[in-house]
């Protein structure tokens, strides 16, 4: 499958993705653990993931983020996405700066079919996904 990976430094989702045999542009404007960036079907680009647009891209099976960023902008670039019709699989971590804000969660939660928990080990954060 075809993967995207924002945020993707040092290469902790792109390691797992590329060892379940999937091909990964791994987005981040640091490098990659140089391991990481060796695997087969692995390819990096130095960008910021907001400068990217769907088209330039083209079809993904999967798009995940870890991006730090305002929760409020990542929903936007999910929306970017789906609008796009280019993406309809999505794994995101929502990072909140301290007390969760339940409005921006509950707009995520909007988007049909869409999943939140709060991880164990995320302080601090959500995982928020979508699969079609």
């Amino acid at each position: 499958q075809k993967c995207m990976d924002l945020g993707a430094c040092p290469g902790g989702w792109t390691w797992v993705l590329a060892n379940l045999g999937a091909h990964v542009t791994s987005v981040d404007k640091a490098d990659l653990d140089p391991a990481v960036l060796a695997m087969p079907h692995v390819h990096q680009l130095k960008k910021d993931a907001f400068k990217l647009k769907p088209a330039d891209i083209g079809k993904l099976d999967w798009l995940f983020s870890d991006v730090i960023c305002e929760p409020r902008r990542l929903l936007e670039l999910v929306h970017e996405w789906l609008e796009s019709g280019l993406c309809e699989n999505f794994v995101c971590t929502i990072k909140f700066k301290g007390k969760t804000d339940f409005e921006v969660l509950k707009d995520f939660l909007k988007i049909e079919g869409s999943h939140a928990r709060h991880l164990f080990a995320n302080k601090h954060e959500v995982t928020w996904w979508l699969k079609r």
